[in-house]
């Protein structure tokens, strides 16, 4: 039987080829329901709305010729592979649910298979709880909410009827990418691309790759100069989070913060929902160092932050459209004041930098290496920060699913490279929770680390109560 085989882009086998042992490449993620989901029910709406409405779902990753990889339908491909009933064993609470994710987080996903797998658990104080695997190679955070989402409906009368009415959605022809970024010209891509391919063929000598960049040309400099900046970039400083990975991954989730009541902080600082907690987990890390007697004060750490590079007509699409950057995390500060001010400051420069096109750039080259240079490639830009840390907006409003109440989401970033923190943030249904994933071998307990960011909002809510109020006296 010939089977249909579709290229993979280049930036997507960068993601599948980043997988290892030490950090797999799976974005994890948890539906909390108001109710027992119907198993037979929940089946259909998967089928309906998720295998047959994406094609992805359906196809497995074969190789080609030259290391070339492409997607291709799975002709032995059965539901039942990808999804399975667990009832939570005792105790049946939070900490026994988070006790059953660690163990399963472990698993690699069958790569003779498509690369996705679901739990529905069942017996968490008489409601279920869905516990989904992906493959960041099939799509990135953005587009893996929007299609979970997707199963869901925004009344309670539509979700009953949701897997009778359900058909898979048309075909969309694919967007181009940098319709929205036209302040670097296809001139400067074109440069970037070959200071790019020089760099990750010389890893070792970042001054040749400085001087490939200034001769690029008048057009592209301002690109050559940023991407040679950040070629040019030191691995981050050594502390207690860049120790050697192991096998053995934890993840934690906070209680529920009111989104409301974090609008009401930044207000205050004249700052955005994401710079406060940002600064919050900054002073999180500081906290958590400081416990274990290092000196954060010896210097500010970085995080990976993923920047979205959809536009409004690709959010509906799979695949990895987003760039990464490197946002400094300012622990050296002890005041939480200050520690925003500087979160918002690093954030406004990069709103207005052409920085993640670059990267995704430098992304798209990788996938095109052979896997051991890319792999030295992946390891070499890691090694610039301490975690990766992404901010994913959900649903404003409540939404319905199979007939019942989603109470609340979250999910869980995989860290590339030799990075052993992971830092997600959702909200939902004006919440917001803070998920960490983290490696054993360099954190033992993170929910230190979610106490610690607790009190760090606490702090930073006081203090904007303390402005309003020195600001309302005449």
């Amino acid at each position: 039987m010939s089977l249909t085989r579709v290229p993979m882009s280049s930036v997507d086998k960068a993601w599948f080829e980043m997988d290892c042992d030490t950090n797999r490449m799976i974005i994890n993620g948890l539906m909390w329901f108001d109710g027992t989901v119907d198993h037979t029910l929940f089946a259909q709406i998967l089928e309906s709305r998720f295998v047959q409405r994406y094609a992805r779902f359906r196809q497995r990753i074969v190789a080609g010729l030259g290391g070339r990889l492409f997607w291709e339908q799975d002709p032995h491909f059965d539901l039942r592979n990808h999804f399975c009933r667990l009832s939570l064993p005792p105790p049946q609470t939070e900490d026994g649910l988070q006790r059953l994710v660690n163990s399963l987080i472990h698993e690699p996903l069958d790569r003779q298979k498509p690369l996705w797998r679901f739990y529905l658990v069942d017996e968490l104080k008489g409601s279920s709880v869905l516990f989904g695997r992906i493959h960041h190679c099939v799509g990135d955070g953005m587009a893996l909410i929007r299609v979970l989402l997707n199963m869901t409906s925004e009344t309670l009368a539509d979700s009953v009827r949701l897997h009778r009415t359900a058909e898979a959605a048309p075909p969309r022809r694919p967007a181009g990418l940098w319709r929205k970024s036209r302040q670097v010209t296809s001139t400067a891509l074109a440069a970037v691309k070959t200071v790019a391919s020089q760099t990750l063929l010389a890893l070792e000598n970042p001054a040749r790759l400085l001087r490939t960049a200034q001769a690029v040309g008048a057009f592209s400099a301002a690109a050559a100069a940023i991407l040679a900046r950040l070629l040019l970039l030191s691995p981050d400083r050594r502390t207690i989070l860049k120790g050697t990975l192991g096998t053995v991954k934890q993840v934690v989730w906070s209680a529920p913060f009111n989104l409301a009541a974090i609008k009401t902080v930044g207000r205050a600082f004249d700052a955005t929902v994401n710079d406060v907690l940002v600064s919050a987990v900054a002073g999180a890390l500081r906290e958590y160092l400081l416990q274990l007697g290092e000196d954060p004060d010896s210097g500010d750490i970085r995080a990976m932050v993923p920047v979205n590079l959809r536009t409004d007509s690709q959010t509906h699409e799979l695949g990895n459209q987003f760039a990464l950057i490197y946002l400094p995390l300012p622990i050296s500060h002890a005041d939480p004041t200050a520690r925003l001010l500087h979160t918002k400051q690093h954030m406004d420069l990069l709103k207005q930098s052409p920085e993640p096109l670059l990267i995704y750039q430098v992304l798209n080259l990788i996938g095109n290496l052979p896997i051991e240079l890319a792999r030295q490639a992946t390891l070499w830009f890691s090694a610039k920060a301490s975690a990766v840390l992404t901010n994913v907006p959900g649903p404003r409003q409540p939404i319905y699913f199979a007939g019942l109440p989603l109470r609340q989401l979250m999910f869980w970033v995989p860290q590339s490279g030799e990075i052993s923190l992971g830092i997600s943030i959702i909200s939902y249904n004006g919440q917001v929770i803070l998920g960490l994933m983290v490696d054993e071998n360099c954190i033992a307990d993170p929910s230190q680390i979610m106490q610690h960011f607790a009190r760090q909002f606490e702090a930073l809510a006081l203090q904007a109560a303390a402005t309003e109020r020195s600001s309302s006296i005449p």
